[in-house]
């Protein structure tokens, strides 16, 4: 018995993935007697074929999807190697014996338990945090903008990981909502979830795109994946800070992020969300050719900035009398928030009177900040943190806003920017990358983030001059505005269709 299941049901799914592996490679299964319906019989008819199926192969992919078969999970790189090792110098019944018994006394790898499904030359996307998970920051935006408009124009299979993180499956309707219809519908039929069984879901000779940073237990299944499977796998490249501005975020992350790094040098194609984060990828792209490998190729798939429109406002009079600064962004050292506070100190202490409003959730380091939100505080300062709210709040706080800060001293894109210009309020942002980018279109003060005076300079700017504020928010409304359908669009091109971005 494994994994809590009788005997009989492990049995059965085995039968079942053998069959869906030995249908994916058309295998003809000729035998003139009835068959049986004894538990684990296909399998003994399926696995000598699907093993001289591996034999035959010139390549890896068959290897692959036969080992994922027999242990429910993915392989992972070094086991693939030896299987193709075994291949040549064990005989069949050995062999079968063998891949059997690692299934068998290794069931925490996978699941024995669940039946599967191949994709042939399939779409398949993983969204596992997002569909685990209500945040909805600037990864989780994208992720559920993008694949409601995807499964309305294509066909695309959406899947979370097994809880061993060793291989995809399908969502529970919980899940299928908190990915397509999020903040639209989170009603769910209590008799669909009971009654939701996962499957497991195996992309072959076809496209997996992720579209999220995948958890670092999975990455070496992604990476043998992508290597061996005849599978391409296709990413968004949000950034590289956790490598290339490591001294900004917590050790663990240069490691996480070096684990999935491990995946990407085996991608096929990197669509970076800006010229800034392109660059990143490009140059690790480059690097890996070090190791014999071509890398990804790695284009650009700007990221859009339209949003909602406003709102009819529940009650008259909601907007201050007197100016406010909104900040927008988790509480993290490269978000550069200590730097706006102190910008904000220096103002008031000159004479200056404004509200300053913190949106965003805590992240690494953020007591620090706190701290100093609730020292501000207790010398009578207007400032306010509200944490994390809700779209329709968010959107309001941005039209509300005098004009927004956003000094991020490493971005890969900068939605926040992008966001209230879409809400006609100009921006007080960096002058370098991403944000630079973004400011060359017109209603932004772009200053060196790390610079104290500046920053002072350009707060004092828009709060004194109005003829400057009112500049800048002529050009954000002018501003041309790129819409999610287009990054959609655009997107697919560049990641699903096999063998694209070359």
């Amino acid at each position: 018995m494994s994994q809590g299941h009788e005997p009989t049901t492990l049995l059965n799914a085995l039968d079942q993935r053998l069959g869906a592996a030995a249908a994916a490679l058309a295998i003809p299964v000729s035998d003139e007697r009835e068959p049986s319906t004894e538990p684990g019989s296909a399998a003994g008819t399926l696995l000598p074929l699907l093993i001289g199926a591996c034999r035959r192969a010139a390549g890896t992919d068959v290897s692959w999807l036969v080992m994922t078969a027999i242990a429910g999970a993915f392989p992972r790189p070094e086991e693939v190697r030896t299987f193709r090792r075994q291949l040549e110098l064990r005989p069949d019944h050995e062999l079968c014996a063998a891949l059997l018994a690692d299934a068998v006394e290794h069931p925490v790898r996978g699941r024995l338990d669940l039946e599967m499904d191949v994709y042939p030359g399939g779409v398949v996307v993983n969204v596992d945090f997002c569909a685990r998970h209500d945040i909805h920051t600037g990864i989780h935006r994208v992720v559920r903008e993008t694949l409601p408009r995807w499964r309305a124009a294509h066909s695309i299979v959406a899947t979370a990981n097994i809880d061993e993180y060793s291989a995809l499956r399908t969502l529970a309707p919980r899940e299928l909502n908190r990915v397509f219809a999020f903040g639209v519908d989170d009603t769910v039929d209590p008799a669909e979830e009971r009654a939701y069984r996962a499957r497991l879901v195996v992309p072959w000779r076809g496209v997996l795109v992720i579209p999220e940073i995948p958890d670092p237990a999975f990455s070496p299944y992604l990476a043998a994946l992508a290597e061996f499977s005849g599978t391409e796998v296709a990413v968004i490249g949000y950034d590289m800070i956790p490598v290339i501005s490591a001294d900004l975020r917590p050790h663990v992350d240069a490691v996480r992020f070096g684990i999935y790094l491990t995946v990407v040098k085996h991608a096929a194609r990197v669509a970076g969300i800006s010229i800034s984060a392109t660059t990143e990828f490009s140059g690790f792209a480059h690097a890996v050719t070090a190791q014999g490998l071509p890398g990804p190729a790695v284009l650009e798939v700007l990221l859009p900035g339209d949003v909602p429109p406003p709102l009819a406002r529940s009650a008259p009079g909601e907007r201050s009398k007197r100016p406010r600064i909104l900040c927008v962004g988790s509480h993290e050292p490269h978000k550069n928030h200590p730097t706006v506070l102190h910008a904000a100190e220096r103002l008031w202490r000159s004479g200056l009177d404004f509200e300053l409003e913190f949106i965003g959730g805590p992240g690494w380091r953020s007591d620090e900040f706190l701290s100093s939100i609730a020292r501000a505080r207790r010398r009578g300062r207007p400032v306010r943190n509200r944490g994390r709210v809700v779209d329709d709040e968010l959107w309001q706080a941005y039209r509300d806003a005098s004009f927004t800060v956003f000094l991020s001293v490493h971005e890969g894109f900068g939605l926040p920017v992008v966001e209230s210009l879409g809400c006609g309020t100009p921006v007080v942002t960096g002058d370098y990358g991403s944000l630079s980018e973004i400011a060359d279109g017109g209603g932004c003060l772009a200053v060196d983030p790390r610079d104290d005076d500046a920053v002072t300079g350009a707060i004092r700017t828009l709060l004194t001059e109005p003829a400057t504020l009112g500049r800048l928010r002529e050009e954000a409304i002018r501003r041309p505005v790129r819409r999610w359908d287009e990054y959609a669009t655009e997107l697919w091109d560049v990641l699903a269709v096999r063998g694209g971005a070359t």
